[in-house]
């Protein structure tokens, strides 16, 4: 027995095939009363949408690639989330793909993906993604948008977050609190954006008229706990002075935590700890986590729509959309513990 087709439930409904394949795709303005007959078709005779079809006759698929450098750091599940809602609010399904850090297998995965007749990519590069390969993919004429880490190719957009005023507003606020000798943990080694959040630091420093002390700032050798708890026990044993402490990320910021509080420092009361990326688990900490927002699921749903527009034929230049971070303030620094404790007092 023949499978039923498009034309089938076409028939059935007394519609046309246009229709049924708008309704099937969420588009077009089809009253309520027509999709209920549509869909009540298709469990009648058992049609199934054969996506590959349509999109081999419409040379254009509804498949769309991101391509992570590194699936393990927790900000990107809040940048999958935002590129998700926003794709699949415009009828088109996210395929993840996982590189590991490793820029042959990123490109790998990016000709993979674009074999599928993939309707273009969201790209978080990793280090040492050849320059040659992008400016060759740039003629393909797929689009493509990054995201989080810059290329630095003008040709593509770009989405991402400003590292260093997201730095700057960490120390501001620590120097408002009146701490002077404030460290640095993380300090990736050929990170650039390490690199930015590091310059926010001591740039802010020396605003203030604060020599910037390069023994207050530790680098890691990678974005985990392991490393912040570390690199704090060093700080401490050499600068058991440090009053408080700007982290990297907010992961390094939760080992440097476990540190401070094996060598019986009150986090909030005898340090002060700030983290960056603002992860669900920051609200969790003991005591909750002060950290500056890099507002990933935003940046998710920009880099989102910028690649539609791309996909719908914008010609225009390309874009750099570089989002403000935002602070969001807890107890981990002091301020809310001494302000309750002063409300107690009075009342």
């Amino acid at each position: 027995m023949a499978k039923p087709t498009i034309h089938d439930v076409a028939k059935l409904c007394g519609v046309s095939a246009t229709t049924v394949s708008l309704t099937l795709r969420g588009k077009g303005r089809i009253s309520e009363h027509t999709r209920e007959r549509i869909f009540s078709a298709i469990e009648e005779l058992g049609y199934v949408y054969n996506q590959s079809a349509a999109n081999l006759s419409s040379k254009k698929s509804n498949l769309v690639g991101l391509v992570l450098h590194d699936i393990t750091n927790p900000i990107y599940n809040q940048l999958t989330a935002g590129i998700s809602h926003k794709l699949d609010s415009d009828g088109y399904l996210l395929f993840l793909a996982n590189c590991e850090s490793d820029a042959e297998k990123q490109q790998r995965f990016i000709e993979s993906l674009m074999s599928q007749n993939t309707s273009g990519l969201v790209v978080c590069p990793a280090k040492r993604l050849d320059t040659d390969y992008l400016h060759a993919l740039k003629r393909r004429n797929v689009p493509v948008v990054f995201a989080v880490r810059s290329p630095d190719l003008d040709e593509y957009d770009f989405v991402g977050i400003d590292n260093f005023k997201g730095a700057q507003i960490a120390t501001d606020y620590l120097l408002g609190l009146g701490h002077r000798k404030i460290g640095f943990v993380g300090n990736l080694i050929g990170s650039k954006t390490a690199s930015h959040r590091v310059s926010g630091y001591m740039g802010r420093l020396m605003e203030q008229g604060i020599e910037p002390d390069y023994q207050l700032v530790r680098s890691c050798e990678n974005n985990s706990r392991q490393q912040g708890y570390l690199e704090t026990l060093h700080l401490l044993n050499e600068r058991p002075d440090v009053t408080a402490l700007v982290c990297y990320t907010d992961t390094i910021a939760y080992g440097a935590m476990r540190a401070l509080a094996e060598r019986g420092l009150r986090v909030g009361e005898d340090i002060a700890v700030i983290g960056f990326d603002d992860l669900p688990e920051s609200a969790e900490t003991v005591p909750p986590l002060t950290t500056v927002s890099a507002c990933a699921k935003e940046l998710g749903r920009t880099a989102a729509e910028a690649l539609l527009l791309r996909i719908n034929g914008s010609e225009e230049p390309a874009k750099q959309i570089i989002l403000s971070p935002k602070l969001t303030i807890r107890q981990s620094c002091g301020e809310q513990i001494h302000q309750s404790q002063k409300s107690n007092a009075m009342a």
